[in-house]
């Protein structure tokens, strides 16, 4: 079995990298494919409900989010991470999407976040400023 810690972590450095001009080439399967231990539940009675055709997306999401729980990773690293899993999905406006927080939700709480800090995390402060709603939906992920 992949470990989506690290393979997140990888992929997180490939975006960095990548973002910061350099080249790099990254080969492996989406993360999404390891997501099983994410449990794909699309809706949840307390959260918003997740279209099905954005399932994966949220769980890629909820990796990199657990991969980065506790990481030393700069707050404006993270939104170019971000950015990059939604470019892999055709999401052209990524904070305006509200599976994106969902994901960074459902991410936290894996990680043992607990829930009423899920808006608070260092890294998350720079993802947090593209949408008003954005910390009561990663609270809605979180329940998911």
């Amino acid at each position: 079995m992949i470990n989506t810690r690290v393979t997140s972590a990888l992929v997180l450095a490939a975006f960095i990298v990548t973002a910061a001009g350099c080249s790099i080439s990254y080969s492996s399967k989406s993360s999404s494919d390891s997501s099983a231990s994410l449990a794909s539940s699309s809706a949840s009675s307390t959260g918003g409900a997740v279209d099905k055709d954005k399932v994966a997306y949220r769980d890629d999401i909820a990796n990199l989010t657990y991969s980065m729980a506790g990481s030393s990773i700069r707050p404006e690293d993270f939104p170019v991470a971000i950015a990059r899993t939604a470019q892999q999905f055709k999401i052209t406006d990524w904070a305006q999407e509200k599976t994106t927080f969902y994901g960074i939700g459902k991410g936290l709480k894996k990680s043992g976040v607990p829930k009423e800090k899920a808006g608070t995390q260092p890294f998350l402060s720079q993802a947090i400023r593209y949408n008003k709603d954005s910390v009561k939906l990663i609270q809605d992920g979180y329940s998911q």
